[in-house]
C-alpha cells in the first residue's frame, strides 16, 4: 500500500457520557466516563494504518506520560512516530468530549503541545517516497503550528505529492481566509456542506452548487462534501459523484469525520472511482458513529468493505 504522511493533533480524549447539558454554573453527571486516543490526524492515520498504509505522523505531545501513552499506542498500530517531537514546556493537548443522548459530541481543549509544532521541526525526509500528504484543518488554528503546515505544504507541492485537507466542523470561520490562499495547492479538501459557503467567501444561503464552483474556481481540484440531504458527494470540474449515508446506530460522532476523511484518502490511492470513494467515506463513517470514542476505535478497510457489502439499499 501507500506512505502517507499526516500532520496534526495528537491528543487524549476525556469523555463523558451526560443525558442533558447544564446551564451555566450548573452541573451535568456522568453516566460513562472513558479516556483514549485522538486528534483528528490521528484518527485519520489510525483508519489508514489498519487498512494497510504506511503512515507517518508529523506532531508534537508534552513531555508527559499522556504523552508516552500516546506514542505506544500510536506505534502499536504500526504508525511511524519518527517525526513526533516531545515539548518540555507545554503538556498533551487533553480534550473534554461530552457526548449527548442523541450520541453528537461537544468538545473543550487546551492545544498545548500541538500548537507549538514549528516549521523548524519539520524534516524533508518526512516526505521521502510518500505518495499523498494529509492535513487536518486544526493545524491552522494556532502559531507556530500554521506556519509549521504552510511549510510542509511547501514541502509535498515541492515533490508532486497530491495534498488533502480535511475541515472540521465548527472551525471554519477561523480558518477560511488562510485556507483560500492554499487552494490552489490541494488535491482535494474535505468538509461540511455547512461550511462550503463561508469557505468560499459567499453569503449565507449560497447554494451548494455555486459555492462547490466558487471553491473549484479558487483552485482546489477535488471537494469531497460530507453530508447533504442524506447523501456525500465528490466534486470536480464538471462532475460531481455522490453515493447515500449508510444506515448506522449513532453512539458517539467523535472521529467520525476523520474516518470519512480515510475512506477517500484510500479510495483515491487506490484508483476507485469518485463515487466508490463516496461509498467507501460513508462506510467508515457510519462505522465510527457506532462506536464509543475514536483513537483505537477507528474502522479498518475490511470492515467498511465488509458492510458496504452488506448493504442492498440503493446508493
Amino acid at each position: 500500500m501507500s506512505v502517507i504522511v499526516l500532520l496534526g493533533d495528537i491528543n487524549v480524549d476525556l469523555a463523558l457520557e451526560i443525558s442533558t447539558y447544564p446551564p451555566e454554573g450548573g452541573e451535568a453527571i456522568a453516566t460513562a466516563q472513558r479516556m483514549f486516543l485522538g486528534g483528528s490526524a490521528t484518527n485519520t492515520a489510525v483508519a489508514l494504518s489498519r487498512s494497510g498504509h504506511r503512515c507517518r505522523l508529523i506532531g508534537r505531545v508534552g513531555d508527559d506520560a499522556w504523552g508516552k501513552q500516546a506514542l505506544r499506542d500510536l506505534r502499536g498500530e504500526g504508525i511511524d512516530t519518527t517525526w513526533i517531537g516531545r515539548d518540555p514546556a507545554e503538556p498533551t493537548q487533553i480534550n473534554v468530549v461530552t457526548v449527548g443522548s442523541t450520541g453528537e459530541r461537544t468538545m473543550f481543549a487546551y492545544r498545548g503541545a500541538n500548537a507549538q509544532l514549528s516549521p523548524a521541526a519539520i524534516d524533508a525526509a518526512a516526505f521521502d517516497a510518500a505518495e499523498l500528504f494529509h492535513l487536518s484543518g486544526y493545524a491552522f488554528l494556532q502559531s507556530p503550528q500554521s506556519e509549521a503546515a504552510d511549510h510542509a505544504i511547501g514541502l509535498a507541492v515541492a515533490r508532486n505529492i497530491p495534498i488533502t485537507l480535511d475541515i472540521p466542523g465548527g472551525i471554519v470561520s477561523r480558518l477560511a481566509s488562510r485556507v483560500r490562499t492554499i487552494l490552489p495547492r490541494l488535491d482535494t479538501i474535505v468538509l461540511g456542506d455547512a461550511d462550503l459557503a463561508p469557505l468560499a467567501d459567499k453569503p449565507y444561503g449560497t447554494s451548494l452548487e455555486e459555492a462547490v464552483r466558487a471553491l473549484l474556481d479558487l483552485g482546489v481540484e477535488r471537494v469531497a462534501v460530507k453530508a447533504n440531504e442524506g447523501r456525500s458527494l465528490l466534486c470536480s470540474a464538471g462532475v460531481t459523484e455522490s453515493a447515500s449515508w449508510l444506515p448506522a446506530d449513532a453512539f458517539d460522532t467523535t472521529g467520525a469525520g476523520d474516518a470519512f476523511a480515510a475512506g477517500h484518502i484510500h479510495g483515491r490511492l487506490t484508483g476507485m472511482t469518485g463515487r466508490e470513494c463516496c461509498r467507501l467515506a460513508n462506510a467508515f463513517g457510519a462505522l465510527a458513529v457506532a462506536r464509543r470514542g475514536a483513537g483505537l476505535a477507528m474502522p479498518a478497510i475490511d470492515e467498511a468493505l465488509a458492510l458496504l457489502g452488506a448493504s442492498d439499499g440503493p446508493s
